[in-house]
């Protein structure tokens, strides 16, 4: 380790390059990931039309393979989480900021939200050493495809509060794309679900059948209200997430995933 300002700081694993690469690839676009590392002080990388995250990935690491390489990437992150990029538009910077904790918090660094700078905790999170048990109970879920395609990799990498956030998002998209809808949250679940709406679970004939309907409307509701919202505001470190209720949560997700891959949509 190289000590500056009497600061210690760890090399970035490549996992964890990695992970920065796909939030500045999802924040920019090609050319705008351009003008970001020239904000950084890089100004001989230029995006060269190949996959954004897999460009950025590579660029981190040769930033990395210079001396003192893990202080130009703390320079970066700072660049990124600057709240003077997000003007307008403090609910985004709130989540990017939550995401990037979430990532260097393993290194005893958390990004101050006020002031986008990065400030040394102290204090490690070793819990990326997660317990191969609570992988097996993911897989024992038997999860719909959805929760495992955005919610596995990251609940087996200790991550339980963005496996579930990244699920719900992933619910919403699913939804709005079906019920052809241009909402989001509890707004698109009562648009898409009520008695009027574009999504039909039955045919709405009986008395049960109405129940049905308006039943899963408001757990779809009740989901985007409790678990989406609050969490695109708040920071991972700030709102931790039990094992037990993410996996609680994943199944009530993946029963509501079920319910609209049956609906029909009815324009």
């Amino acid at each position: 380790m190289i000590k500056t300002n009497t600061i210690a700081i760890e090399p970035f694993e490549l996992s964890a390059l990695e992970q920065l690469s796909k939030i500045i690839g999802d924040r920019y676009t090609g050319s705008g990931i351009t003008s970001f590392f020239h904000k950084a002080g890089f100004t001989k990388y230029q995006h060269d039309g190949t996959t954004k995250w897999r460009f950025v990935y590579e660029v981190l690491q040769d930033i990395q393979s210079i001396p003192s390489g893990q202080y130009h990437i703390v320079k970066i992150i700072q660049v990124l989480c600057n709240p003077q990029e997000y003007i307008n538009n403090g609910d985004y910077h709130e989540e990017i900021v939550g995401q990037v904790n979430d990532i260097i918090k393993f290194y005893g660094l958390k990004i101050s939200l006020e002031t986008g700078k990065i400030v040394y905790t102290g204090q490690k999170d070793t819990s990326l050493n997660r317990n191969s048990q609570e992988v097996k109970a993911f897989d024992s879920r038997n999860y719909h495809e959805e929760i495992r395609k955005h919610g596995r990799d990251l609940f087996a990498e200790g991550r339980y509060f963005h496996a579930v956030f990244e699920c719900c998002k992933a619910f919403d998209k699913f939804v709005a794309e079906k019920a052809k809808l241009d909402k989001h949250g509890s707004d698109l679940m009562s648009a898409a679900l009520s008695m009027k709406g574009s999504l039909k679970l039955n045919k709405q004939v009986t008395e049960t059948d109405r129940n049905e309907q308006e039943g899963i409307m408001h757990l779809c509701m009740g989901v985007m209200r409790a678990i989406r919202n609050p969490k695109g505001h708040e920071l991972a470190l700030e709102w931790p997430i039990e094992v037990k209720d993410a996996l609680d949560i994943l199944s009530l997700l993946s029963f509501l995933f079920r319910q609209i891959d049956k609906s029909v949509y009815w324009g």
